[in-house]
């Protein structure tokens, strides 16, 4: 299965993972990632928590969460999808922000319920709204729509106030702004959206800065930078586990908090993974 025939399904894929863990500055950024996944392991261990406490249920489906993408996007940087990684990381780190606040905040949990409806009730109107959309739906479906309208109406007009979508740029202010101004608006920039960084990943350059290319396949470009993003989002999530669990890893994500900004932040100078991965079947 050759890169060529089968992209990044491909059975030379496990070749390049292995060359990139070979490469010193990143082998230091794979290895602790790796502790990382497996304190979060550790901090799962027999964890159960009440269904009836929202905060503490949110907050630890939510970890879930964060541990899982924090798994994929190690998977998809070993593998050189850089600009998937920052995608998965970006979601990831919206988690984050919200375990953080629900932390503090009991209630922020009704932001994200009214959140849910404040969308629900908009999908619903635009199927109500649309004849084409109607008629892909059967009577009794539009009843159903009409009167989940109606009902997030009634609990909007109880609630005395307009339901909305959650703005995590206030609600990092409030909690967690680092995380929103050095890792949530990076990912967003060049990661989630169509934009001019994002289309840059994908072409090539001469010295001048012009496009000389298309860019097929794995990446290391940014990799270190990525990858310390990951670390980061992990660790901003499972601060706010520990605390609102009463969990005993103060001490463990501290160590690695230490551990973290002792690692290597420069991308090394040359890196022949790529060249070499070119010539593999």
């Amino acid at each position: 299965m050759a890169f060529d025939k089968d992209g990044f399904l491909s059975s030379t894929m496990d070749g390049f993972r292995g060359s990139v863990r070979e490469v010193p500055t990143y082998k230091c950024w794979f290895d602790f990632a790796e502790d990382l996944n497996r304190l979060g392991w550790a901090m799962l261990d027999g964890h159960e928590t009440t269904t009836s406490d929202n905060q503490r249920l949110l907050i630890s489906v939510l970890f879930i969460r964060a541990h899982q993408s924090f798994q994929a996007a190690i998977l998809l940087i070993e593998r050189g999808m850089l600009s998937d990684a920052r995608v998965v990381l970006r979601s990831a780190t919206e988690g984050a922000i919200a375990l953080n606040a629900l932390a503090n905040d009991p209630a922020f949990d009704m932001q994200l319920i009214e959140a849910h409806w404040h969308t629900q009730r908009r999908t619903g109107r635009i199927v109500l709204s649309n004849a084409t959309y109607r008629e892909q739906h059967s009577a009794d479906e539009i009843a159903q729509i009409e009167k989940t309208v109606a009902d997030i109406d009634t609990k909007e007009k109880a609630a005395g106030h307009s339901f909305r979508e959650v703005v995590w740029a206030n609600v990092a202010a409030k909690h967690c702004l680092d995380l929103y101004d050095l890792i949530y608006r990076s990912l967003s920039h060049d990661g989630t959206h169509t934009n001019v960084a994002a289309v840059h990943r994908f072409l090539k350059f001469d010295a001048s800065g012009g496009p000389t290319a298309l860019r097929f396949g794995p990446t290391t470009h940014d990799l270190v930078d990525v990858a310390r993003m990951a670390c980061l989002m992990f660790l901003w999530a499972a601060d706010p586990f520990a605390r609102a669990h009463a969990l005993k890893f103060k001490p463990q994500i501290e160590t690695m908090i230490q551990r973290l900004e002792e690692l290597p932040c420069e991308e090394p100078a040359d890196v022949s993974v790529e060249a070499r991965f070119a010539g593999q079947e």
